[in-house]
């Protein structure tokens, strides 16, 4: 992939800032920069942060981003106009969907309105049955005859969803070729290709987020490719997903659905990078950006996954990080809900952004909070970019006092900063209490613009002493796009009794899904002589709904060792088992993945001990104005200690240490943070 190149680069792009790193692998330096986003075209912020960090695109051997384009299309109900082709007797699946309240005791809860509208669901007459026969054949008359009301090539995108796909794909695969002669280069996706398990409304409703988007991300991924093109670039976009690797721009575009994660998956990426440098293994994330905040916990250096996620209402059934989304950022809006502060989720973005930006933004956010509070200077540029101004931000949360008359200025932004913290702090539990862990047996990481800003707090609403901030952490998640491998994941169904199974049935199922990633990286031109496959499986007891991933590294795995090996995880994680019920396969699954070679970066860092600070000034805490020395982060060398009040700053990120605080620098230029009680 690299060729004579030598660099590579990284591009997040995010809601109010896009990253990027550039790195050199002939020295081992690299280089950020930050550059703020474009939410009516992220190719140009894309071009903008490749321009910034000043390389040739011809001496680029790798680029790499993470995007929020499908996200984004999504959330915003900015998808394309979709049309659904489904089993006779089915098109309400995705409109029914299951019993399940996704907020238990909301009693105004509202479902989402259906991805298709109603008239844009069409039935054909043929069956699939459970055990993948074919009980009825597709053939082009009957679906000619089922869209004689409609003309096919009027929708932007098309998505084929048959009962019991997973277990035959055989009448979608001619659905599609006899469509396709209909609709010519309109996108078409298939329930089968995208997300080949049981469970019918999950699958349908991904099909159709899948088909929604795919115009979107062709005509995103056009643009950059085009402008990388013309810069001399000569090599393929690759693009992050949600499971933690990158793909081509040619599987984003079969798969767009699996990059609804792809800049927190970057980050988590990067975490577990650092974390593995330092020598921890139990780590909780903590990527807290302009408009919301990501958790994940990485134990025992092991990233987890899921099968399980939902945006914006709708459920998606994609391999993706296992990871946790709050409405909280830097730009998230502080508002009065009767006589309740609240913050977020709702946010001012990039545009107009928060009050203090200068942008037209009158609604006060946590950035402007902050700025109050003397935790950001008013003296220098956001990220090198945005002047900040705090008589915008005063007047902005003085607007809160016509609900609160009795509080002044510091008060209100002591609030909204610390109900941004609550709110960070339940999402934290979320992924720990509440899964088993205790967060004080974890380091919490904190990365992201305003991450090291709230993490000494954080940290001590939950109890943990311990937290490391990583170099650059505005620009981690573009760095984890680096260390992150060429990976594609695999899914079959397998609804089978493990004490009726033999294992050379367990094992030609594993090899099939092997052989397909093969397939799909030798369609991708991609060297596959060095490829790794993760195994894995999905069982439950017999009768229960839910199941639980195992791990799968032997070559020929024996059926009743993954039974023995399901009673304990379901006591690790439930805290009971039972040896004499029956276990039940569900899913077999395979990751294949091309590493990458360990990037070793070396950050500039200052050549003599410079650990002095470069001016003070009064920062709030608790309601007191203390005078806090200010350094420079690239003034502290490895070892440097500094104890609390004090502030230290850098290009896109500031971090704040507590009266009662102790900070170090580590081997690895980490900044650990030893938090005191506050």
């Amino acid at each position: 992939m690299m060729g004579s190149n030598s660099f590579s680069v990284g591009v997040d792009v995010g809601g109010t800032f896009t990253d990027v790193v550039l790195f050199d692998h002939a020295d081992r330096r690299a280089l950020v920069a930050k550059v703020p986003s474009d939410p009516r075209n992220q190719s140009i912020a894309f071009m903008n942060a490749l321009a910034k960090v000043g390389t040739r695109l011809t001496q680029v051997g790798r680029v790499l981003h993470g995007t929020t384009v499908a996200t984004n299309a999504i959330l915003e109900g900015k998808g394309s106009r979709v049309a659904l082709l489904t089993t006779e007797g089915f098109r309400d699946i995705i409109e029914i969907g299951r019993g399940e309240r996704t907020k238990l005791y909301d009693l105004k809860l509202v479902k989402p309105p259906p991805l298709i509208p109603r008239p844009a669901r069409f039935e054909v007459a043929e069956r699939t049955h459970a055990d993948g026969t074919i009980g009825r054949m597709i053939d082009a008359r009957s679906l000619r005859a089922a869209l004689a009301s409609c003309d096919p090539a009027s929708y932007d995108a098309w998505a084929i969803c048959f009962l019991h796909a997973y277990a035959n794909p055989a009448n979608e695969e001619a659905a599609k070729d006899i469509l396709a002669d209909m609709v010519g280069d309109v996108p078409i996706s298939t329930s089968s290709s995208v997300t080949p398990e049981y469970r019918e409304y999950e699958r349908f409703s991904t099909t159709v987020l899948n088909a929604a988007v795919a115009p979107v991300m062709d005509r995103y991924l056009g643009s950059v490719e085009e402008c990388l093109s013309d810069g001399g670039y000569a090599h393929p976009l690759l693009v992050m997903h949600s499971s933690g690797g990158v793909m081509t721009a040619r599987g984003a575009r079969q798969l767009p659905a699996a990059t609804i994660l792809s800049g927190p998956a970057g980050g988590v990426a990067g975490a577990r990078t650092i974390a593995h440098d330092a020598d921890i293994a139990n780590i909780i994330t903590c990527d807290m950006g302009g408009t919301s905040t990501d958790v994940a916990l990485i134990k025992d250096g092991e990233i987890r996954h899921t099968t399980e996620g939902r945006i914006a209402g709708y459920p998606t059934r994609i391999p993706q990080v296992d990871l946790v989304t709050v409405g909280a950022g830097g730009g998230s809006i502080a508002n009065v809900t009767g006589e309740t502060l609240r913050v977020g989720p709702e946010s001012a973005g990039a545009r107009p952004g928060p009050a203090c930006y200068g942008h037209g933004g009158e609604a006060p956010t946590v950035t402007d909070a902050n700025l109050l509070l003397n935790r950001l200077s008013a003296d220098d540029r956001l990220s090198g970019e945005i002047a900040l101004h705090p008589d915008l931000a005063k007047a902005a949360v003085d607007r809160l006092k016509e609900s609160f008359p009795d509080l002044d200025t510091i008060e209100l932004a002591e609030g909204i900063v610390h109900l941004a913290t609550v709110k960070m702090a339940g999402t934290i539990r979320e992924v720990s209490v509440y899964r088993g862990h205790d967060p004080r047996d974890f380091v919490l990481l904190a990365y992201g613009g305003a991450g090291p800003m709230f993490a000494s707090e954080l940290a001590g609403e939950l109890g943990m002493t311990s937290v490391l901030i990583p170099p650059h952490p505005g620009n981690l998640s573009a760095l984890g796009l680096l260390v992150s491998p060429l990976k594609r994941d695999f899914v079959r169904t397998m609804v089978r009794r493990l004490e009726d199974m033999e294992t050379p049935e367990l094992t030609a199922a594993f090899s099939g899904l092997q052989a397909d990633g093969l397939r799909e990286f030798e369609a991708d031109r991609l060297p596959i002589a060095n490829l790794e496959f993760e195994q894995s499986v999905d069982v439950r007891y017999v009768g229960q709904s839910s199941t639980l991933n195992l791990k799968c590294g032997a070559a020929s795995p024996d059926p009743m060792v993954l039974a023995a090996e399901f009673h304990a995880a379901h006591e690790a994680t439930f805290g009971h088992s039972d040896a004499d019920e029956p276990v039940e396969l569900v899913n077999v699954r395979v990751s294949t993945a091309l590493p990458v070679d360990p990037l070793d970066v070396r950050f500039a860092t200052p050549e003599e001990e410079s650990a002095k600070p470069r001016g003070t000034r009064p920062v709030y805490f608790r309601g007191r104005a203390l005078d806090c020395p200010v350094y420079a982060r690239d003034d502290l060398l490895q070892g440097s200690e500094i104890r609390g009040p004090s502030i230290v700053e850098e290009t896109g990120s500031t971090t704040v240490v507590w009266p009662s605080d102790v900070l170090r620098v580590d081997q690895q230029g980490n900044l650990r943070l030893e938090v005191g009680e506050k």
